[in-house]
Order: C-alpha cells, then sequence, then structure tokens
C-alpha cells in the first residue's frame, strides 16, 4: 500500500503539465497517465477545470485583433505558452533534485514544494509584459488606450474582484496611458503603462497569487530593470521600471514606504 501511495504521488503533475494537459500538449503516455489519475483525484480534477475555465475566460475577454496588427511575439497565446515552457524548465530542475534526494510520500512532496520554491523568481511574468509592451520603440500594444485613471481602474474592476486603487505617479511624471489583460499559469494578468513626457514608461502589474508559488514583499532586479512586488487582498502586485534613470529611481524610493502601508 505504500508503495503504491508513494507510485501516485510521483505520478502527480506539477502546474506547467496541467496547463500543457488543457492546451493538448502533453504526450500520449503522459497524458494518459493524468486521465489514470483524475478518477481517484477529484483535487486534480478540479484543478483542470479551473484551468480550463480561465483559458476559456481569458480567450473571451482578449479582442481578436488582426494577424497584421498583432507581431507574433505579442500573440497572448504565444506569451501563454513560453511562460509555461519557462515554468516546466524550472519545474524540471526541482524534480531533478528531489529525485536526487531520494525522498518519497509526504516528505518527497515538501521538499518539492521548496525546490520550486527556490527555483521560482517571482513576477517574472511582470518583468517580461514590461519588455514585450512597454520597452519597445514604436507604439504600445494595449487593449485599452486611456489616460483617465477612472477609466482604468473602472477596467480593472470589470475583470478583478475588489482590485486595489491605481497607483498615483503624477507627482513622478508619470501618467497612465492604457491597459492590456495578460496570460499567466495562475489565470488573467492586467499591466497598466505609464508614460511621462520624455516617452519613458513604467508598468503596474496585477495577478492572481496561484496556490503554491506565493510570495510577499520583495524586490527583484533582472538586467535593467526592478520589479517591486507585494500582496494585498486577494492579489499580488508590482510596479516595474527601469534603474538607469533617475527619476525612476526616485519612484522606486517612494514605492517602499507605499508598498508596506498597503499590506
Amino acid at each position: 500500500m505504500t508503495l503504491q501511495k508513494t507510485t501516485q504521488h510521483s505520478l502527480l503533475p506539477a502546474d506547467a503539465e496541467l496547463h500543457a494537459y488543457v492546451d493538448g500538449e502533453l504526450d500520449a503516455p503522459r497524458r494518459a497517465q493524468i486521465d489514470a489519475l483524475l478518477p481517484t483525484h477529484p483535487d486534480l480534477a478540479r484543478q483542470i477545470d479551473a484551468i480550463r475555465a480561465a483559458a476559456q475566460q481569458l480567450r473571451a475577454s482578449l479582442p481578436e485583433p488582426s494577424p497584421a496588427d498583432t507581431p507574433a511575439r505579442l500573440d497572448p497565446f504565444r506569451i501563454r505558452r513560453t511562460l509555461r515552457d519557462r515554468t516546466q524548465r524550472r519545474m524540471a530542475v526541482a524534480a531533478s533534485l528531489v529525485m536526487a534526494l531520494g525522498i518519497g510520500g509526504m516528505g518527497g512532496w515538501q521538499t518539492r514544494e521548496i525546490a520550486m520554491r527556490q527555483n521560482y523568481l517571482p513576477m517574472a511574468d511582470a518583468v517580461q509584459a514590461y519588455r514585450m509592451f512597454a520597452a519597445s520603440e514604436g507604439p504600445q500594444v494595449v487593449d485599452v488606450s486611456a489616460t483617465d485613471p477612472r477609466a482604468l481602474q473602472s477596467w480593472l474592476d470589470r475583470h478583478f474582484v475588489q482590485p486595489a486603487p491605481l497607483p498615483d505617479f503624477t507627482q513622478y511624471g508619470f501618467r497612465p496611458a492604457g491597459g492590456r489583460l495578460m496570460p499567466t499559469e495562475q489565470g488573467t494578468a492586467a499591466m497598466v503603462l505609464y508614460r511621462n513626457n520624455q516617452g519613458q514608461t513604467i508598468v503596474y502589474y496585477v495577478r492572481p497569487p496561484g496556490n503554491l508559488l506565493r510570495f510577499g514583499n520583495g524586490n527583484r532586479q533582472d538586467g535593467n530593470l526592478l520589479a517591486q512586488y507585494w500582496r494585498q487582498g486577494r492579489y499580488s502586485y508590482a510596479v516595474v521600471s527601469p534603474t538607469d534613470t533617475p527619476v525612476t529611481r526616485t519612484l522606486q524610493q517612494a514605492i517602499e514606504p507605499s508598498r508596506r502601508d498597503a499590506t
């Protein structure tokens, strides 16, 4: 009995595999293994249903631009696949660590969770959103183009349950310019683009936290970008900004105390 339970634990899929299952991108043997687990693992079946529902909701909420209007690299489902593949690679590193330790049962799952956390980069999707949509020299591709904060707040309210108020960065020279929905492993996220008179940009990012890879407040630098993230209410938030300009450094220093007040 113990051996059977340990074997079943070792077959349970990671989040990245569940998304690949929903997208029809798993190989046939692995898909058959997951199919065999579903009758005896109702929680797993519920996870798959939730991922499928989130994907359908995202598909319904996104506009349908013509292929000529949207570069291939900005396609939302290509972004989702890129994020999933990146997560899958990190999960493979975590899984190999668990196998090396040779720990089975509950201890193995606890070790697996620790390894996944160590290989997870908080708000990596927010940084990627900045690079794909805010860093380009041409016009930014957004779902809603608005400079009125009230219009963008209403847009956020339609897609999220009681999101935090949109931050006001006008005293640092940054004003809202538009918003875009983003696909993530945990569900639909949103980015709000801010721009100053010099054309410099920052991004405010809202996303669901997920069930396993939760994190509190922190900073993470990725190249010349700084992601300042925190948890408030139902969601995780981040502001992503460049580190190589004086105006954004002033903004980053101001975010620190306000972020502590929000938690």
